[in-house]
């Protein structure tokens, strides 16, 4: 703090400057610096009292608000170029495993960056780990998120960033994984079909997501990184062989680990032919939708499926459909597995239950024992109703 002449440039004649830095007594991170040039040394002494008191006034308010959860983010960043180590455990920290946590935290608490640490509550916890859930993500990737997300809170009360001891929104919530042996979510034959007609009449820009989903069984993942070069037209293909690493924001290996193929229905074929013309896509076929990157879509189909009155379901039970009525039509365990990537027969076997092919038919025969065939039982009935009247 203090004035300083200087020589200005133009005119050449000697002027003074008033410049006011202030840091936080309580928060080494908030900062203040003020300057203002003015003709006269008096005239400078009379601005830095009024710097100093607008300094003194904006770190009292950042003290009271709070650091931004951005802001521990970025400093956790910072502490871990400078050491190359984790600023909370000080083991090292590798290039690539900084990048995939940071990658991580950002993506994945977005809407909290410019919210004051002390205002994130279990509410932003269970949002974040219900998201991250409705997109798909395996058990051990959500407890990495959560993980990551406690490390960082960790690091920011290390810091004396967080006070008052509060502890991290995501604390103590669990992670409840959906139960396969529960019955799951389903739209019938008739839902899908409304579902597809509104959509396509209302220009829903996710109509041709779901679309592509219900009908060649891809994870959301895997349509993300559908690339044109991957759709083969003239074949009446589609090659399956990347899905896409909602983290780092690259694409990876199938779930599977291996590429498959599905085939292009008669009546996808138009859809996928306007989505290969469409320039805003890139190189990638579908349109990257921001609430897609941000992993909101079961939010988004939930929210339609209400709208149109239809059974509300998550963007998981796309799939769902496509095998139990793929199934359901007769065709092959082995093809609709094929098809949809499944690696593990178990987990498959839920939705050849749902079909119900197995089963189909099978009781007919004890059907004939138990109750005549139609014509005698019209018989038997008639004849009783005789006997009563």
């Amino acid at each position: 703090m203090g004035v300083r002449p200087y020589i200005c440039k133009k005119t050449g004649n000697t002027r003074f400057e008033a410049y006011v830095n202030l840091r936080s007594k309580i928060d080494k991170t908030i900062r203040c610096q003020k300057y203002k040039k003015v003709d006269t040394e008096r005239e400078a002494k009379k601005w830095e009292k009024k710097l100093i008191r607008e300094a003194s006034e904006y770190i009292a308010s950042q003290e009271v608000r709070g650091n931004s959860w951005g802001r521990i983010i970025d400093l956790f960043e910072y502490e871990a170029n400078k050491y190359n180590r984790n600023p909370v455990s000080l083991k090292q920290m590798g290039d690539k495993a900084q990048k995939n946590a940071l990658s991580m935290v950002r993506n994945w608490t977005e809407d909290w960056l410019n919210v004051p640490a002390k205002e994130l509550t279990s509410f932003h916890g269970k949002s974040l780990i219900k998201r991250a859930i409705d997109a798909e993500l395996t058990e051990n990737s959500v407890k990495r998120i959560k993980g990551t997300v406690n490390s960082f809170w960790t690091f920011g009360v290390q810091e004396g960033i967080i006070l008052d001891n509060i502890k991290s929104p995501v604390y103590g919530i669990p992670i409840d994984m959906p139960n396969e042996d529960k019955l799951p979510e389903i739209l019938t034959v008739d839902e899908v079909r409304y579902l597809l007609a509104k959509a396509k009449e209302a220009n829903h820009p996710w109509y041709p997501i779901w679309a592509v989903a219900l009908m060649t069984g891809m994870r959301s993942s895997e349509l993300y990184a559908l690339r044109k070069e991957n759709v083969h037209l003239q074949e009446g293909i589609i090659r399956i062989c990347e899905s896409w690493d909602w983290e780092t924001y690259t694409s990876k290996s199938t779930k599977a680990g291996y590429w498959r193929t599905a085939p292009i229905a008669d009546s996808l074929l138009p859809i996928v032919v306007d989505l290969m013309q469409r320039k805003d896509t890139g190189e990638f076929l579908l349109p990257r939708i921001y609430e897609w990157t941000k992993g909101y879509q079961a939010l988004v189909l939930r929210q339609f499926c209400e709208e149109i009155g239809i059974s509300s379901v998550r963007f998981h039970t796309l799939r769902a459909c496509f095998a139990t009525h793929l199934l359901s039509s007769g065709v092959p365990e082995t093809t609709v597995m094929r098809i949809g990537g499944w690696k593990n027969f178990k987990t498959f076997q839920i939705y050849i239950r749902l079909a119900g092919t197995r089963e189909k038919g099978a009781t007919n025969e004890l059907g004939k024992i138990f109750i005549p065939n139609e014509v005698a039982a019209m018989q038997h009935i008639a004849s009783a109703y005789n006997e009563v009247a």
